[in-house]
């Protein structure tokens, strides 16, 4: 009996203990550092693409040291290089894969007596040759072309009447912004000007339609007559393309728009820009829009199609906070 008695403490001060150590455990395991190792890269890349990253900087606390390691989708491992030394930024650099498709980009910091944290990015990789991320838009290697003088870039051609307009958007980097600040985009969606620069971004030879040229092209298509900047009906589904990208529609079907895209011009739907601070890029998947060479009183004017309206509407956007694609026409 007081042998059991001698017990009884003891096991008593090992659960103590043992409670203390969990509890201790538990305060390790839910500590954190302060500030979160987030980092920017373009949300688009082309294949074989290399970029270095830099997370942003975060603070240990206790005033000791912690370390960064980095993981990739697509090779799904953790990099080999650890950063231990609290003075480094902890940069990053990789290349993308040679395949197109969804990946992402992963830091994880780290230091002894606190739980990891980390941020991940998504980055889409595209190939900008013609018929790989963008499909089914109707335009074939043989058709008609034009080069870019300023920086070779091709661009495939239409002819609608007496005019010859491009069939994708003007991608020249001498003005204007890339989509998503993702450069890659640029031969793709094209890039988005405010007015003052879209009259002045197409190349020699070609120009910047006016609201009268698109009237001609819609009374082409349809054969009606219209008045310029009023909005013009029967006429969206034959400026469309039923493209994808990434092998995503990219115009949501509704019947009441029969998507021929007899025109040939391939119209996609990037949406435009509004500058309010920061560029904010609306519409995708919803709007296309082109500037034309008409304006007054800080406003231009400029076509747009809206996704669920065979229609081709008018606009009006202000010459320093709206940003919107381009089409060049033949002088």
């Amino acid at each position: 009996m007081k042998h059991r008695n001698t017990l009884l403490p003891l096991i008593v001060l090992l659960c103590v203990l043992a409670a203390g150590c969990k509890k201790k455990d538990e305060e390790t395991k839910f500590r954190y550092l302060t500030g979160l190792p987030t980092f920017s890269m373009p949300q688009y890349a082309t294949m074989n693409q290399t970029f270095t990253v830099t997370p942003a900087k975060v603070t240990n606390p206790d005033g000791g040291g912690y370390g960064y390691y980095w993981k990739t989708s697509w090779e799904n491992k953790n990099d080999t290089t650890k950063t231990v030394d609290s003075s480094s930024d902890g940069s990053y650099t990789f290349t993308t894969p040679s395949e197109i498709g969804e990946y992402t980009v992963t830091c994880v910091v780290f230091a002894d007596g606190f739980s990891t944290s980390s941020s991940r990015s998504t980055v889409y990789v595209i190939d900008t040759e013609l018929g790989t991320t963008i499909t089914d838009d109707g335009i074939a290697p043989a058709d008609p072309q034009m080069t870019d003088p300023r920086d070779g870039k091709v661009y495939y051609t239409t002819t609608v009447g007496s005019q010859i307009w491009m069939r994708q958007n003007l991608g020249y980097d001498g003005s204007g912004i890339p989509y998503l600040a993702s450069t890659a985009m640029d031969h793709l969606f094209g890039r988005f000007y405010t007015w003052e620069e879209a009259k002045a971004a197409c190349p020699d030879g070609w120009h910047l339609p006016t609201d009268a040229e698109w009237k001609e092209l819609a009374q082409t298509l349809s054969g009606g007559t219209f008045t310029e900047g009023k909005t013009y009906t029967d006429v969206a589904g034959k400026l469309m393309a039923n493209a994808k990208f990434l092998g995503t529609r990219m115009w949501e079907y509704w019947p009441q728009v029969d998507i021929t895209n007899e025109s040939g011009l391939s119209v996609i739907p990037v949406g435009y820009c509004v500058e309010s601070g920061r560029s904010r890029f609306v519409g995708l998947n919803s709007y296309a829009a082109f500037w034309t060479a008409d304006g007054s009183d800080g406003m231009g004017l400029y076509r747009y199609l809206y996704v669920d309206k065979n229609d081709l509407f008018a606009g009006r956007g202000d010459n320093d906070s709206f940003r919107t694609t381009v089409r060049c026409v033949k002088d």
